[in-house]
């Protein structure tokens, strides 16, 4: 009887030990899948704010519309109803182009004007002609088709046609041709680099390589305040301008000159040909000092020409002198342009005499005229054309024409909205292709402005509100770009998924073979608990 009671109770503690080394193993498998992995999981899941992907995608699926507003004045109300509807009916079916044309009938007050400027006056105050709309008015004492004036209005003469005003609608005041080149598929690659930047470096910069014999006298700093500031000021609708100036010495042209004689009083100048130009920019660009901040500049560059190898002139690849003007100039896009500021004749002849160091003023009208055109040139706002019976005003301001800056506006708001669209489009792709890499607050921020200012700046030009346009497709430019270009995007861009199990997977197995042979063992003991339990009942 007690060897009886001793053996069940052997069984009994078994059973018990059994209970509770399943108990230990559930716990343990508990621990490490419920709450071991999914923190895993967590500490290593790279952190991806929600992007609304498919919208960015889709951005191209809605094309741009553009709208002004033309208005028409004509003497005879019939000829004016005749060219609104010739005109509407030319861009009846454009898809990209919606401008309307409103006629200004005559009243009593326009009827009695003695000046084309006075009935622009009047005109003006009758119909409100705001930034990007323009307004033809009739006059017909004319000489020319039409006279594009400095603001944004433009003089036709009674028999101009319907046709000669849709030329210069196209060609100068909407440039459809330059629009449709950004628009291009083929030409998209290239938009991003020509697409205005948000901020810029102005550097004048006055080279002088001989101060030893030439005594310039300059006030460059008042200069570069009565031309250029003025300038800046009035186009900086799309970008913000820092302006500085400065002078560098014994920094001479590094160029093949060659002496040509000639019938002037020093009986002979040097020739700089056109193919050493390129070279002259590479020999002074590392001294000028205009690559410490990031913004990108524009240089503006004054060379002033020793008297020993005074006047150098340019010479085209005829080898023949290309200009005639009194300064001789350049441009190289994208990076500035050089004025080539030749001394006085007198000077030079001084200097040739005496062999001492010579005194002159650098004529400012001069250089600094060159100067303001080759700056309307490198920001692209000049509008050149060659088209018969049509021409402008003389320019008499420092500010560019009216009707050309807001061209030039138009065009920077479609080449912002084209190039803020294929940035956010190239992301969005990257990162959905590329899941480890990190998408932070800021990132994610800067993409869903960029997203919401592109279609606020193509609902504003679709109404025909060129500023507000401007504004929108601006700040969409610059978050698209502050999105692409951030640095946390390379925060894991190379600690992929791969490395990331090969890493962990040598840490994490010495842990997870218990874990599976701990299914064994519960196996086990579940159904040695149920035999146990079936011979009790037995």
């Amino acid at each position: 009887m007690e060897k009886s009671k001793a053996k069940v109770t052997t069984e009994d503690i078994a059973d018990g030990e059994d209970k509770y080394r399943l108990f230990a193993s559930m716990a343990f498998m508990i621990v490490v899948i419920i709450v071991g992995v999914p923190m895993w999981w967590k500490t290593t899941e790279v952190y991806r704010v929600n992007l609304p992907s498919a919208d960015i995608l889709s951005l191209s699926d809605k094309p741009i519309e553009i709208a002004t507003k033309i208005a028409i004045f004509t003497f005879e109300k019939s000829r004016g109803e005749l060219l609104v509807k010739e005109l509407t009916e030319a861009y009846a079916n454009n898809e990209l182009w919606h401008p309307q044309f409103v006629q200004i009938a005559p009243f009593e007050q326009s009827l009695h004007t003695k000046t084309p400027a006075s009935l622009e006056n009047i005109l003006l105050k009758a119909e409100e002609i705001k930034a990007g709309d323009f307004i033809f008015i009739e006059w017909p004492k004319l000489q020319e088709e039409v006279l594009l004036t400095a603001e944004r209005s433009a003089l036709i003469r009674s028999d101009t046609s319907s046709t000669r005003i849709k030329q210069v609608i196209n060609l100068l005041l909407l440039q459809t041709h330059r629009i449709q080149q950004i628009l291009n598929e083929n030409h998209r690659q290239a938009v991003k680099s020509e697409a205005p930047q948000t901020e810029y470096d102005v550097v004048v910069s006055i080279l002088n390589p001989r101060p030893d014999i030439m005594n310039a006298k300059w006030n460059v700093r008042m200069a570069v305040e009565t031309y250029i500031a003025p300038f800046l000021k009035e186009v900086s609708q799309i970008s913000n301008y820092t302006l500085t100036t400065q002078w560098k010495y014994q920094l001479p042209f590094e160029a093949d000159l060659k002496q040509v004689r000639d019938s002037s009083k020093i009986g002979r100048h040097y020739a700089l040909g056109e193919a050493d130009l390129p070279h002259i920019i590479t020999s002074i660009e590392k001294n000028l000092g205009v690559g410490i901040t990031a913004k990108p500049a524009i240089n503006l560059v004054v060379y002033i020409t020793p008297c020993d190898i005074a006047p150098v002139h340019i010479y085209n690849r005829q080898n023949r002198q290309a200009t005639r003007q009194k300064v001789d100039s350049f441009i190289s896009p994208k990076w500035g342009g050089i004025i080539i500021a030749n001394p006085p004749i007198e000077a030079c002849l001084s200097y040739n005499t005496a062999q001492q160091p010579v005194e002159f003023y650098v004529n400012t009208n001069d250089v600094m005229q060159i100067m303001l055109y080759q700056l309307q040139k490198l920001l692209d706002i000049n509008a050149e054309f060659n088209l018969e019976g049509v021409k402008t005003v003389a320019l008499e301001q420092t500010a560019p024409r009216r009707w050309e800056y807001e061209a030039y506006i138009r065009r920077s708001v479609v080449m912002h909205i084209a190039t803020a669209s294929n940035t956010l489009q190239s992301l969005i792709k990257l990162l959905d292709n590329i899941s480890y890499i990190v998408i932070n607050d800021d990132v994610g921020e800067s993409i869903n402005d960029a997203y919401k200012k592109l279609l606020l700046a193509k609902q504003a030009l679709a109404a025909g509100n060129l500023l507000a346009a401007s504004d929108y497709a601006r700040t969409a430019f610059a978050a698209s770009e502050h999105a692409f270009f951030d640095a946390s995007l390379l925060a894991q861009l190379y600690f992929p998924d791969e490395q990331k199990y090969a890493i962990y997977i040598p840490l994490f197995l010495p842990i997870m073979v218990p874990v599976i042979t701990s299914f064994t063992m519960i196996r086990k003991l579940l159904t040695k608990l149920r035999n146990a339990k079936k011979q009790k009942i037995a």
